[in-house]
């Protein structure tokens, strides 16, 4: 078959940038959640509690590793080249990959569910949880030392309304809980969204191997997928009017990324219809 899968120079040049700009946001988020870790493995290390501390650093090396196994087949790999062993390898890889993004939403909903087991805390007990390890969250991924001189006088105290965890040994302001338990909903609203579209993914590449796209799925997973990208751009605004610069970076380099890889299932798709007729000839 002669490829058709050529990019502009260019363009093949700034589609490896944001291929590395993702893989280093491994590094980013990891540094991100390892100071939180500090808190929360403060005593064992679990699975569940890897899973719970480290949800994005797990689920975007899986995602950079899942997005390299579509660029490989879709892309890079000329049909030739896709031999059973190479498939069943590419296979494998992509199963792993899909176990650690299941695991990493699991952790992103253990986090969700940690925040909603807290309980009002009166003031004067600040003093009492600063001298037994308790720390203030103040974002989801910081954790500050209460101080124990004058633990009842600080600005924790001047929120008013304080709320605790005994679990993870933190406390946490009304207002600070009611944003963290927002950009909480929306890392596991992300998560499920991506898993449902590498699904849709999925389907269009083993279906387009068997070259037998029924005309009414065809139809379904366009609009399928047009309204899942545009949960994600709404996800990605929330993080960016939020405050939260490496999640919408992320998140924007995400969506870009995935064009090239929806342009490459395209493309390939013609490739195989094109070869088609002439397979059946011979």
């Amino acid at each position: 078959m002669q490829s058709v899968r050529h990019w502009p120079g260019w363009f093949a040049v700034f589609k490896t940038a944001v291929y590395l700009a993702l893989t280093a946001n491994i590094g980013f988020f990891f540094q991100e959640e390892w100071q939180a870790a500090g808190h929360l493995l403060r005593s064992e290390v679990s699975f569940a509690l890897v899973l719970a501390a480290f949800p994005a650093t797990i689920d975007t090396a899986a995602w950079v590793m899942l997005l390299l196994m579509f660029e490989l087949e879709t892309h890079q790999l000329d049909d030739a080249s896709l031999t059973p062993a190479v498939n069943r390898l590419l296979i494998l890889v992509r199963a792993l990959c899909y176990g650690f993004i299941v695991f990493a939403f699991i952790g992103y909903v253990m986090k969700g569910f940690s925040l909603l087991n807290v309980m009002p805390l009166s003031v004067g007990a600040l003093c009492d949880l600063a001298a037994s390890g308790y720390q203030q969250m103040p974002d989801p991924d910081e954790f500050l030392p209460l101080a124990v001189g004058g633990c009842g006088s600080g600005a924790l105290a001047a929120a008013g309304a304080v709320m605790v965890n005994h679990d993870d040994l933190w406390v946490v302001t009304l207002a600070d809980w009611t944003e963290i338990k927002r950009l909480a909903s929306v890392d596991v609203s992300n998560s499920a969204t991506w898993i449902l579209i590498v699904i849709i993914l999925e389907f269009e590449v083993r279906i387009g191997l068997w070259r037998d796209i029924p005309p009414r799925v065809s139809a379904l997973i366009k609009p399928t997928k047009i309204a899942l990208y545009s949960l994600l751009i709404l996800f990605a605004a929330f993080w960016g009017f939020a405050g939260s610069i490496l999640d919408f970076w992320d998140a924007f380099l995400w969506i870009v990324a995935f064009v090239f890889i929806e342009r490459n299932v395209f493309v390939w798709e013609q490739e195989l219809e094109r070869a088609a007729p002439s397979e059946v000839t011979q």
